[in-house]
Parts: C-alpha cells; sequence; structure tokens
C-alpha cells in the first residue's frame, strides 16, 4: 500500500490543521452575518458553457431570485456557478463565491461577485455553503455536485440541519437518480417511508415553480 501524502499533512500537524479550519469556519461565519438578505445557494458542474441551455436556465433563474431581494451564493467556479452569480450580478442582487482554495483553475473573473473567499477545507465551505441558506438548487453535476447533495439531504434527513428545499434542475438528467432512490434504498427499507425522506428532493425544471417552492417554503 502506498504511503499517505496529501492525508498526512492534516493529522502529522494537528495544530497546523486545527487552526486553519478555527480560521476558515470564523471568516465563513462573520461574511454570513454581513448578509441580511434571505439566500439561494447554487450548485453544478463547472464544465457548463455560456450557451449551453442549463446555463442560461441557472442564469435567469438567479436574476429572477435576485429581483425578488435574494442573494445567491455559489462555489465560485465556473459553469454552473458562473452562471448563478452573473445572474445576480445582473439583477443587482448580492453575489457570492466562495471558492475552493486548490481549484484554482476552475476560477471566474472577479467581477460577478459582491463577497468572495477561499477555503482550503471542502467540508467547511459545504458548511458554509449551506448553513444560512434558504434554499439550495442543483443543477447537474459530477462528484462534487452529488457529495453536495447527498450530504445536505442526509442532514436534513436526520434532524441535524434545519430543513430547506432542495431542487434538482434538469429532470432528463436526476430522473434516473429519483428512480433509483424509489427502487432500490427505499423499497429495500433503506429509507425512511414513515418520514417521507424522498419528500426533500423536489424535482423540476419550470422557472415559476422553482420560484414557487422557495417563496412557499
Amino acid at each position: 500500500m502506498a504511503a499517505f501524502k496529501k492525508n498526512k499533512q492534516y493529522y502529522s500537524n494537528s495544530t497546523w490543521a486545527v487552526k486553519n479550519v478555527r480560521e476558515e469556519m470564523d471568516a465563513g461565519l462573520k461574511l454570513l452575518k454581513k448578509i441580511d438578505n434571505k439566500i439561494v445557494t447554487v450548485f453544478g458542474g463547472h464544465k457548463v458553457v455560456e450557451g449551453d441551455y442549463y446555463y442560461e436556465h441557472c442564469k435567469k433563474v438567479a436574476f429572477e431570485l435576485g429581483k425578488r431581494g435574494y442573494a445567491i451564493m455559489t462555489g465560485g467556479g465556473s459553469g454552473i456557478m458562473e452562471a448563478a452569480n452573473a445572474g445576480a450580478m445582473k439583477a443587482g442582487a448580492l453575489s457570492v463565491g466562495l471558492k475552493a482554495k486548490l481549484l484554482k483553475d476552475e476560477w471566474v473573473k472577479d467581477d460577478i461577485f459582491t463577497y468572495q473567499m477561499a477555503f482550503h477545507f471542502l467540508f467547511v465551505r459545504r458548511f458554509i455553503l449551506s448553513i444560512k441558506s434558504d434554499a439550495l438548487i442543483f443543477y447537474p453535476g459530477g462528484f462534487g455536485t452529488l457529495n453536495e447533495l447527498f450530504e445536505f439531504a442526509t442532514l436534513m434527513k436526520t434532524g441535524i440541519s434545519d430543513q430547506v428545499p432542495i431542487i434538482c434542475v434538469n429532470k432528463k438528467f436526476w430522473k434516473g437518480m429519483f428512480k433509483w432512490l424509489k427502487d432500490k434504498p427505499l423499497k429495500e427499507g433503506l429509507l425512511n417511508k414513515k418520514d417521507e425522506d424522498l419528500k426533500l428532493l423536489y424535482l423540476t425544471d419550470d422557472l415559476d415553480e422553482i420560484l414557487k417552492i422557495i417563496e412557499n417554503k
């Protein structure tokens, strides 16, 4: 088995790790305290390009939410994240980008952010992205997007965090996952039927329905 290299820096120097986690958490929470508006956080793949249907769809959703007074928060990267921040800025709304410090190749221009911050620790970044948000919108993405979706669903299901709408946009992309959740974990008793776990998740492409879900939460 290969020796740990990247992992070792965290457990071999716990003083450094704890200090930096604390500093990032504190800075992130202080940033959230500056935002008096309700927040909607948008997630999705960084490879989606401008002009793509769902890039433009996301930009419009963020624009409409921004006009209604919502702050828009993303991971501060390209693709869907860029679309959301650009839509917010177009609406004159607060636009927040919480970037991954070690993924600088995914960073985008700074003029689409009201506030921005970079995090070394992705788990701290995910916490700040969600802890004050009134809704979470998920567009198609890869491992990172899926990780975030299931982490937040788990925290809400277990009562560790408050329940807010988790809205999955692009029925064609997500319908296979929804079907699998019903056919496998739900049927095999791995999801709680009594608590209707799957009702934590919404699936829609309709702009008006997205706005209605968020405003009537």
